[in-house]
């Protein structure tokens, strides 16, 4: 139960105690508004979760990527225990080139990666973000749609081998598939939207969004 108190998260229980642990789908009520069919989600968006996405994210702690990861798979498991959730691919939520270079690393692709080892399914870097928008922060209500509108795009320059030896772009990756977006925290909905307006619209067959944190929006 990843709500008992333990050190495998490498959480003190005095940092467990802070943390709302909540795995509802604060998106349920209002899901058809969106391009993806479902939110897992370990815990409510507040400031010790905050904290912890802000030192990974802004102040170049990796090392948390894997115990976010750590979480996240046992919400996967907890998903296939309850409901025989199937996944075929994670897709981590990308960044700009330009945030790239700055920070050095996409910590979404990092904490998939680590979602990766401890569950066996494949990360698959499907999109891009061609444009460098605003911090969602910085904007507000509706606002946010306008900006994140047309700011992903499929990775044209993904392309892996298949067994067969055919190589695949990553269209043909995930036509068909049931697909998990990778995100630090969802809280209006309109970043893991966008993303999934893009894969609904490459042929993914089930959409669902994989974060540490979400809100009622």
């Amino acid at each position: 139960d990843m709500i008992n108190k333990s050190r495998v998260h490498s959480i003190c229980d005095k940092c467990l105690d802070q943390i709302n642990w909540n795995t509802e789908n604060h998106f349920k009520s209002r899901i058809s508004d969106f391009a993806f069919d479902d939110v897992l989600s370990c815990c409510f968006y507040g400031n010790y979760t905050r904290s912890i996405i802000y030192e990974m994210k802004l102040k170049g702690k990796t090392y948390i990527a894997k115990y976010v990861g750590l979480l996240l798979a046992e919400r996967i498991k907890l998903a296939q225990a309850e409901d025989d959730l199937k996944v075929d691919y994670l897709v981590p939520v990308p960044c700009s080139k330009k945030k790239r270079l700055k920070r050095g690393f996409n910590q979404t692709e990092l904490i998939a990666q680590e979602v990766s080892k401890l569950t066996g399914i494949q990360t698959l870097c499907a999109l891009e973000k061609p444009v460098d928008t605003k911090a969602s922060k910085t904007v507000r209500g509706v606002d946010r749609y306008l900006v994140q509108h047309d700011a992903f795009a499929l990775n044209h320059k993904l392309k892996l081998g298949t067994e067969s030896g055919d190589i695949r772009t990553a269209a043909e990756m995930i036509k068909g598939q049931r697909l998990l977006i990778v995100d630090d925290v969802i809280t209006t909905g309109s970043t893991a939207d966008e993303c999934a307006r893009v894969l609904r619209e490459a042929g993914a067959s089930w959409i669902g969004v994989l974060c540490l944190a979400s809100s009622a929006g």
